[in-house]
């Protein structure tokens, strides 16, 4: 139910923020474009080989690097900049509940639900062999530092812009202003690329995981690859699950404020989706000479300890925070 709950609440932030992208170029109110981002999205579903969708999506959205270009255009005060980064503890008026909430919405972020069923599931369907480990490895130990750097470049180039103003983002319009002031329109051109590819891979990847979740939980055949008459109830799930996302966004509820409450249950549904691996991850009769020896057995007991702390804090500090307000 947690898994289930994450996924659609996913797939809904993915769908509006694809509109609210477009909305950046269009000045079109984000709601008109809910309809015809969702229709574009499951006709992507349906189409596209999943390894172009992985590649292209995953490329464009390497946009979001202007981040650290600006940043760099900005100049901040880097010795102070540095020196906030650096901090273990809240700054200002914020307390530790506030601060360990934040901490734990950015974690959730790092590692969500719907993407241990989509990559696991999409490598069974591309048929993955051991020639595919270099592949995925790399895609891990390049992919998530560089992730990291995206996100504490956005987070220092609303920093080195707005808190010297006081003022607070509410909007995702707003996280693009530092780069325009840095870069002018060329740099806001690309960062809007680079959240309209953020958003419609997350959108395809939710999407899917809702189909493959729902499948392999109640046994059903399943596979993008396989035609919706063969796998009616697996395209049937998928459909269904845009088309809730569709309808919630419809109420005008804020995508924002939905971002931040998948993270929340993200966050709770982590250990649910870890343990398994770190299991699988341990069993040779599945991967052979492949399983974890001692030092990635340490690593991954200790990064089940820090998930399992986190998943039991998040719902606790949310309510006391009031999502961090």
């Amino acid at each position: 139910m947690k898994k289930a709950l994450a996924v659609t609440l996913g797939i809904l932030t993915a769908i509006g923020g694809v509109a609210l992208a477009v909305e950046m170029v269009t000045s079109v109110h984000y709601l008109l474009w809910v309809p015809v981002a969702a229709f574009v999205i499951w006709v992507v579903l349906w189409r596209v080989r999943f390894e172009t969708m992985e590649r292209v999506f995953g490329l464009a959205g390497l946009a979001l690097v202007v981040f650290v270009v600006a940043l760099v255009q900005l100049d901040p005060p880097w010795r102070d900049l540095g020196a906030q980064a650096a901090r273990f503890g809240p700054a200002g008026a914020e307390g530790w509940a506030t601060y360990a909430f934040f901490g734990i919405t950015l974690f959730a972020a790092a590692m969500t639900p719907y993407e241990v069923f989509f990559f696991s599931s999409g490598g069974v369907e591309e048929r993955w062999t051991r020639r595919d480990l270099v592949t995925e490895r790399a895609n891990v130990f390049i992919g998530f530092p560089l992730g990291g750097l995206l996100s504490l470049a956005i987070m220092a180039c609303a920093a080195a812009v707005f808190l010297p103003q006081g003022m607070e983002v509410h909007e995702l319009e707003q996280v693009g202003q530092p780069v325009e002031l840095a870069l002018g329109k060329i740099g806001l051109a690309v960062v809007i690329l680079g959240f309209f590819a953020a958003t419609f891979g997350a959108a395809l990847e939710t999407g899917l995981s809702s189909g493959y979740t729902a499948a392999q939980y109640f046994g059903w055949r399943w596979g993008k690859r396989v035609p919706p008459r063969l796998a009616a109830r697996f395209h049937t799930v998928v459909l269904v699950s845009v088309l809730i996302g569709v309808a919630v966004l419809l109420t005008t509820v804020d995508p924002v404020a939905v971002t931040e409450y998948s993270l929340v249950f993200s966050a709770v549904a982590l250990p649910l989706t870890y343990l398994p691996i770190l299991v699988v991850a341990n069993d040779r009769d599945y991967l052979g000479e492949h399983v974890n020896g001692r030092v990635a057995n340490a690593f991954g007991v200790t990064y089940l300890v820090i998930i399992v702390v986190v998943a039991v804090a998040a719902i606790p500090l949310m309510l006391l925070t009031g999502m961090g307000s």
